[in-house]
């Protein structure tokens, strides 16, 4: 019985994530979404607002991803193609990302706005390949 309550639970989470995830992409000013844009949903508190960011030719998807000011928030940065670096300069935070191992960043911002990570691929130089945006509102 536990089991299967265990099972039950596991399988409604996946489908609620499921559901957030193609709920579709936040409204701009404009009326359109962004192209890459991660929609703001609030959680409980103590709970982890969790994304996934994947580097893949020099370009990170989702690159815009909204957070509400004092959500505790993990960032689970992989790669598809190769070592990347991660930065976010605002709350100095530097991981590496490989194929075989990804990076977690958690943080908790304190104040509204919009804060830069940047996606960095290593050849035989080091080369700022693509950024993104954490908007805390």
């Amino acid at each position: 019985m536990r089991i299967l309550r265990s099972s039950l639970l596991t399988a409604a989470v996946l489908a609620i994530a499921a559901a957030t995830l193609l709920a579709g992409e936040p409204a701009t000013k404009s009326g359109r979404s962004k192209p890459g844009a991660v929609p703001a949903k609030s959680v409980a508190p103590g709970e982890v607002k969790k994304f996934h960011v994947t580097a893949f030719e020099n370009k990170i998807a989702p690159n815009t991803l909204h957070v509400k000011r004092g959500e505790k928030v993990r960032i689970t940065f992989v790669s598809r193609d190769g070592n990347y670096g991660i930065k976010f300069k605002d709350f100095e935070i530097s991981e590496k990302v490989t194929r075989e191992k990804p990076a977690v960043v958690e943080l908790t911002p304190t104040a509204k706005g919009t804060f830069e990570f940047r996606c960095s691929k290593t050849w035989s130089f080091k080369h700022w390949s693509s950024n993104g945006t954490l908007v805390v509102e």
